[in-house]
């Protein structure tokens, strides 16, 4: 006579008792480039270098010429300027650090991911 009344929980019960589990189409599957052989392997790793080693230049390079402009500054007397080239050389000091321990940092996030 009366046709049974679906509530939320009845319907969202209903809906989980029909759902399925979806497989990791990527589940044990690792970034690897040994397949392309070692010849490459090896120039990837000295490209690699070559590039993180002139970043690292590059940046110390800022980060001295960041140090003469405060010292030109300070020696000048333009103290209104001095916060500015402070603070210039903090961000080039902290890039320096962070370039020149890059590959720890990248050594750390790959252990974390279980890649290593």
């Amino acid at each position: 006579m009366f046709a049974p009344v679906h509530t939320a929980l009845n319907i969202v019960a209903e809906q989980k008792e029909s759902t399925t589990t979806v497989k990791n189409p990527f589940e044990g599957v690792s970034p690897d480039i040994s397949p392309l052989g070692d010849g490459f392997d090896s120039a990837l790793g000295i490209i690699l270098g070559v590039i993180w080693g002139v970043v690292l230049i590059y940046v110390a390079v800022k980060l001295l010429t960041s140090l003469g402009k405060f010292a030109g500054a300070k020696k000048q007397g333009h103290y209104e300027e001095l916060g500015e080239h402070t603070d210039e050389m903090k961000r080039r000091g902290i890039a320096l650090v962070a370039v020149a321990a890059f590959g720890v940092i990248i050594g750390a996030v790959l252990k974390l991911a279980g890649m290593l």
